[in-house]
């Protein structure tokens, strides 16, 4: 389940203002670049990664060395993409005129939205450094000038395009969607992090391109830097938050005259309202004509003071957590007034997991673990089992809630007959219905009767005597060479 946008393993996409304030120094050439060129403040990031296996969840892929961009704000803040550092054991950061190396820790991490801040640990890394400052995203067609450290070489590249579109995308390595812009300037391996500036400012961060196209390339855009840097300002982070509902456009002449709407009326419809949002405020057939003043046309669009098009999303992104955005619905002919509050959803299906191991817990050969976006990544281009997939958008109803799979089962004389079966989705154990992992673990622990029944999807049962599961769990984790049977957090 890889998304067609290939993450581009590099350094940022920068923007320059006149070119002559960068000469010096970016074509390799024996003369020192000057001390304060302001493409010093773009960093070269390499990473040494070990990603964990979800399937195998005791098991991590070997290690790879990786390369990106990185760019330098006040406050030393160096600003580069998540996926440039998601499970790094090792982050060194080098300037584009210095040879020496500096290592680096992660300060703040958002995998949702591709961003991390960086901590050089030399105090006097900065010493020849003059950050570039961010500025407002510039509209369509303006020419900006992408700056980063690409495969193929180990100076720093500038290549120029113009910003295409900026719209709602996906986010390849969270699969969230937020708000990016597509530029054609050329985004290569190694080119993710670096900023793109415009008129010698950042208004955005390369972070992925799409293989579908030519010169389909994107960068997060300034409004969702100032998300995450204001997000960071409490040393927490929220992430971004949604409104609770489903909707669908309303371009359909017979569904607007349905739901009672005029002439001169515009906008989309509710079609699910997810637990936990309050149904006071928002119900299924509500036509939301406006959010925080912006007329919503029957293609989710709205316009800009400029009249640049945004899907209506795009307002909701822009606030943090907490936060509240202004309603105004239709509802049975009447319109009526709302305020609802930007709240974090939580799915059953676990996001992808960055930074840490998976969950697991083995009895009998039986592997458990959570199901993650990360376990059905490990499909890569085949599809997963659907029934897998039924769980995709399925709100927790409780913050422990998650979705138990039998990843495998590890073949076994006590577990004969059902060594083939994988990616079975647990439901109940003994009669109990399953909650999460921690569930299995003490049922299978407590439990006192001479079986014990695992009963998955589609009526699908596994029957096993639990003494003798639990003698032959020790020579499985041996034989398997697994160092224990669980880690649970």
């Amino acid at each position: 389940m890889k998304s067609s946008l290939a993450i581009l393993m590099t350094a940022a996409v920068a923007a320059l203002a006149p070119a002559a304030s960068f000469a010096g120094g970016t074509s390799g050439g024996v003369a020192e670049a000057p001390k304060h060129d302001p493409l010093n403040a773009v960093v070269k990031v390499e990473t040494v990664v070990s990603t964990p296996i979800c399937g195998i969840p005791w098991q991590n892929r070997p290690q790879i060395s990786l390369s990106g961009t990185g760019v330098i704000l006040p406050g030393n803040r160096i600003l580069t993409n998540a996926h440039n550092v998601a499970d790094s054991t090792l982050i060194t950061l080098r300037k584009k005129n210095d040879d020496n190396l500096c290592i680096a820790k992660v300060r703040f991490v958002d995998h949702e939205c591709d961003l991390a801040l960086l901590e050089a640990e030399t105090p006097d890394f900065f010493k020849d450094i003059t950050p570039l400052e961010l500025a407002e995203t510039p509209p369509p067609q303006s020419t900006v000038v992408a700056a980063g450290f690409p495969i193929g070489g180990d100076g720093i590249s500038l290549t120029q395009g113009i910003i295409s579109r900026i719209e709602i995308r996906r986010y390849a390595h969270s699969g969230q969607y937020l708000l990016a812009a597509q530029i054609d300037a050329a985004i290569n391996p190694g080119n993710s992090g670096g900023p793109v500036l415009f008129n010698g400012k950042v208004v955005g961060i390369a972070f992925q391109g799409d293989s579908r196209g030519e010169s389909l390339g994107y960068m997060i855009p300034s409004e969702v830097i100032r998300h995450f840097l204001k997000d960071i300002e409490d040393g927490l982070v929220d992430g971004f938050g949604r409104l609770g509902f489903k909707f669908i456009n309303l371009d359909n002449a017979d569904t607007r005259a349905y739901l009672k709407m005029k002439p001169d009326q515009s906008g989309i419809m509710v079609c699910r309202v997810f637990p936990g949002t309050d149904r006071n405020l928002i119900r299924e057939n509500d036509v939301i004509l406006a959010i925080d003043g912006h007329r919503i046309a029957n293609n989710c669009n709205i316009r800009l003071p400029d009249g640049q098009p945004r899907h209506f999303l795009a307002v909701v992104t822009e606030k943090q957590v907490g936060e509240k955005v202004k309603l105004s619905l239709l509802r049975n002919g009447e319109v009526t007034e709302a305020e609802l509050p930007v709240r974090k959803f939580h799915e059953k299906v676990e996001a992808r997991i960055y930074d840490q191991r998976p969950e697991y817990f083995i009895i009998g050969g039986l592997v458990f673990t959570k199901l993650s976006y990360s376990y059905l990544d490990e499909w890569e281009k085949n599809s997963p089992p659907e029934e897998l997939l039924r769980n995709i958008d399925e709100e927790k109803s409780a913050p422990d809630d998650c979705v138990v799979v039998l990843s495998m089962v590890l073949g076994d004389r006590v577990n004969i007959g059902y060594e083939g079966l994988a990616a079975r989705r647990l439901v109940s154990i003994n009669g109990k219905n399953i909650r999460n992992l921690k569930e299995v673990a003490e049922i299978a622990g407590k439990s006192k009767g001479e079986y014990i029944t695992f009963l998955f999807e589609n009526d699908l049962p596994i029957i096993l005597n639990l003494a003798k599961i639990r003698s032959a769990t020790p020579y499985i984790l041996r034989r398997y060479q697994i160092p224990a049977d669980r880690y649970l957090k």
